[in-house]
């Protein structure tokens, strides 16, 4: 029989290496989406992952989850009231982060390709849920469904 609030193995051990595979996972996605999108400068056809934005806020929660957990079950030391006020601001903001940050880069991106000349060509950007491509084209490039593949 365990003591009451002592969590299990499984909790103690499973549920950080979850929330660190998870967090960096995401962080990954965020950085490679951001890399591959800036490394090719200003090319006819550009694509916006919308849904890599998502993964910054996803991120920064997870891995400050991960940091509680592993000080507390793992080190067996208490948070301080002043880690604790600051872990949870901090996993607070990444999921304020997740929800206005891709709508907050959208609207940056949508206004920098506009002022650099750039479209929207609807037929080869593509949703799922919330997960959204944008795919911005020069106005000298016909837009067609066969872009999705550059």
């Amino acid at each position: 029989m365990e003591k009451a609030g002592s969590p299990s193995l499984i909790d103690r051990i499973g549920t950080p290496l979850f929330l660190l595979l998870l967090g960096g996972s995401a962080m990954a996605w965020f950085v490679f989406e951001v890399y591959s999108m800036f490394s090719h400068g200003l090319s006819p056809v550009i694509t916006f992952y919308k849904g890599a934005c998502y993964m910054l806020g996803v991120s920064i929660a997870s891995l400050s989850f991960t940091f509680m957990i592993v000080k507390e079950f793992w080190f067996l030391r208490p948070l301080t009231k002043k880690q604790n006020t600051y872990c949870s601001r901090v996993v607070i903001s990444g999921v304020v982060l997740m929800f206005i940050f891709p709508h907050l880069t959208h609207y940056a991106a949508d206004k920098y390709f506009a002022t650099h000349g750039y479209t929207v060509c609807e037929e080869a950007s593509r949703q799922w849920l919330f997960m959204r491509d944008i795919v911005y084209i020069e106005q000298s490039v016909e837009c067609s469904s066969s872009l999705k593949e550059k």
